[in-house]
């Protein structure tokens, strides 16, 4: 196996048994370390009950919790909550204050690193840049769907973090929900549940393999209403994915990386994200960090699925 690249879990992946309080931070822990994650990310706007005003008493507990389970706090998932005033969007003075804060907490609690949000914007990014210094601490925005390195903000963001006094301190968290390009098992069963016919679904996702347009699709057959409805949807969401080769792009500026995943089948195979082609362009790239389960089911079959989450990545690295 690649000594360079750890298995970590996003904690967000037990969100089910967390909000349903069948499990509490230490039993996700727990929980995370007998399955054979090395590393964590935790959302803390999730499971730290003061946030944003975290006291030390919590930051104590936690960071005991991490050294009783053996786990490295890899990365602090920051939460820029446009929506906190019912009246306005947050300023940029308040988004660069969230931050701060974010930055602060996140190195008390011992982590390497904070993932924010492209709510964050470019000007503010930069503008964090001499806390990181400060502080010794990275900060990345996570590139999720439908995001790729072309979309104008993005190229903003890698320029500044490919100028030379960011290196080390600003950077990327890419999420491989990029490299989606088919709807996942529950979004499937979803639409079948509320009246898409079988046979036509099946169509429609071998034509949305083709690349037809929405238009074209509709016009191969005879849809209802909300079958329509579903076809523009898969075409917008599944249709134009990130290319493989914009890891490239990435990877010199990404110390930590989200394996999103939804569905792993028996054979610990994700029929919708290509990871047997993308962990092998990781590794040639030479990237060194944790790649992060991200289980989004919201479900209870998020025990086994990050069990076979461990599988399939300790089989891709050892390849």
């Amino acid at each position: 196996m690649s000594k360079d690249i750890k298995i970590g879990c996003s904690i967000y992946s037990f969100t089910y048994f967390y909000d349903l309080r069948l499990m509490d931070l230490e039993d996700l822990l727990k929980t995370a370390h007998e399955m054979g994650y090395e590393g964590i990310e935790i959302v803390v706007a999730q499971m730290a009950p003061e946030y944003p005003n975290i006291t030390d008493e919590w930051i104590k507990n936690f960071r005991e919790l991490l050294d009783k389970y053996q786990l490295h706090l890899v990365s602090w998932s920051a939460y820029i909550d446009m929506g906190l005033r019912a009246d306005r969007d947050l300023t940029d003075e308040e988004i660069r204050e969230h931050t701060r804060r974010d930055l602060i907490l996140a190195k008390k609690a011992g982590a390497d690193l904070v993932r924010t949000q492209h709510a964050i914007k470019p000007e503010n990014f930069r503008a964090m840049l001499p806390l990181c210094k400060q502080l010794d601490m990275k900060l990345c925005i996570e590139m999720h769907a439908p995001h790729h390195p072309d979309v104008p903000v993005w190229q903003e963001y890698l320029k500044i973090m490919a100028e030379p006094e960011s290196e080390g301190y600003l950077g990327v968290v890419p999420d491989f929900s990029i490299f989606q390009y088919a709807p996942h098992k529950q979004m499937i069963e979803n639409y079948l549940r509320d009246g898409f016919r079988q046979d036509k679904l099946d169509k429609v996702i071998e034509l949305n393999k083709k690349e037809m347009s929405a238009d074209e699709i509709i016009a191969a057959d005879e849809f209802t209403d909300y079958e329509k409805t579903v076809i523009r949807d898969i075409v917008d969401h599944y249709q134009s994915p990130a290319k493989l080769e914009d890891l490239k792009k990435l990877i010199p500026y990404a110390p930590y990386i989200h394996g999103k995943f939804h569905y792993l089948d028996e054979n610990c195979h994700n029929p919708c994200i290509p990871y047997e082609r993308i962990i092998p362009m990781v590794k040639e790239l030479g990237f060194h960090g944790y790649i992060a389960s991200e289980y989004e089911g919201w479900d209870a079959d998020a025990m086994e699925q990050l069990k076979r989450y461990v599988t399939l990545l300790n089989r891709l690295l050892e390849d």
